[in-house]
């Protein structure tokens, strides 16, 4: 097993966890391409097994998921699944039908543009079809696999990468253009859409991840009333991936304006 955690000055070095390997970020070629870079750089040029479990963590990977290092290598070490979720944000993946809605509300255009892409990339996903609960949505990155999965993800990444650096690719322009994150505009759309790569990855191989995190924990909305539907909200999208009834998913399309309205009166208050 080997969790490595990226770093980018000394600021986000001090945060690294001492369980986790420090991946040193600071003098990137590409700093355009953020932490993608440091992970197809370990992964082009280092050997792995097969069965061997990787992931590659941001530095404020306790911050969002307060897990210690610790405790995800014993999480990891009892799983025997391919892949392990540890992203944090069940609210973010219950209010939406699939990440790159998510995306969408942060960064208009971003639906479209993946869409654009896909059908590019000869991938068949529809993603105003799609629906994902937690066992397929993964934000940041927060993920632990096994490396023949990683090789899988590569090919995905990989596949976006090129189009990237392709000239004179009207696409290329559209994936490469800035978009708002964090309040600024130096952010390039690809960065959002290469995280939701993983997601992908699991809808083409048909499989499930095995949830790593405690979301009861990781929640910023507490334990109350609000935590509780997007558990809901959640099972029901589960429901209708098992037994694709669109009972469940009119359930959870009626619940999610209502959530939704919840949502915004609390953050305006």
């Amino acid at each position: 097993m080997k969790i490595f955690q990226i770093f980018y000055d000394d600021a986000s070095r001090q945060q690294l966890d001492p369980a986790f390997i420090a991946l040193d970020n600071s003098g990137s070629e590409r700093p355009d391409w953020f932490e993608y870079w440091p992970i197809r750089q370990t992964l082009l040029n280092s050997t792995f097994d097969d069965e061997e479990y990787l992931g590659f963590f941001s530095p404020r990977f306790y911050e969002k998921t307060r897990m210690p290092g610790t405790e995800v290598m014993e999480r990891v070490s009892n799983s025997k699944c391919e892949v392990i979720n540890f992203s944090p944000f069940l609210n973010e993946s219950a209010l939406y039908p699939n990440s790159f809605y998510q995306a969408d509300g942060s960064h208009p255009g971003c639906l479209k543009i993946s869409q654009e892409y896909l059908d590019q990339a000869g991938i068949g996903i529809d993603l105003r079809q799609l629906i994902q609960d937690q066992t397929r949505t993964i934000f940041s990155n927060y993920f632990v696999a096994r490396y023949r999965f990683w090789k899988k993800w590569m090919v995905l990444a990989d596949q976006l990468f090129q189009t990237c650096e392709a000239r004179d690719d009207p696409l290329a322009e559209k994936l490469n253009g800035g978009t708002l994150h964090r309040g600024k505009r130096s952010y390039q759309m690809k960065i959002f859409i290469m995280e939701r790569m993983v997601s992908l990855a699991l809808e083409l191989e048909n499989m499930n991840a095995e949830t790593g995190i405690d979301h009861a924990k990781a929640s910023t909305y507490g334990t109350g009333h609000i935590f509780n539907n997007f558990l809901v909200m959640d099972a029901l999208k589960g429901q209708y991936l098992k037994t694709r009834s669109t009972y469940f998913l009119g359930i959870y399309l009626n619940m999610r304006k209502e959530v939704v309205q919840v949502v915004k009166k609390l953050y305006s208050a």
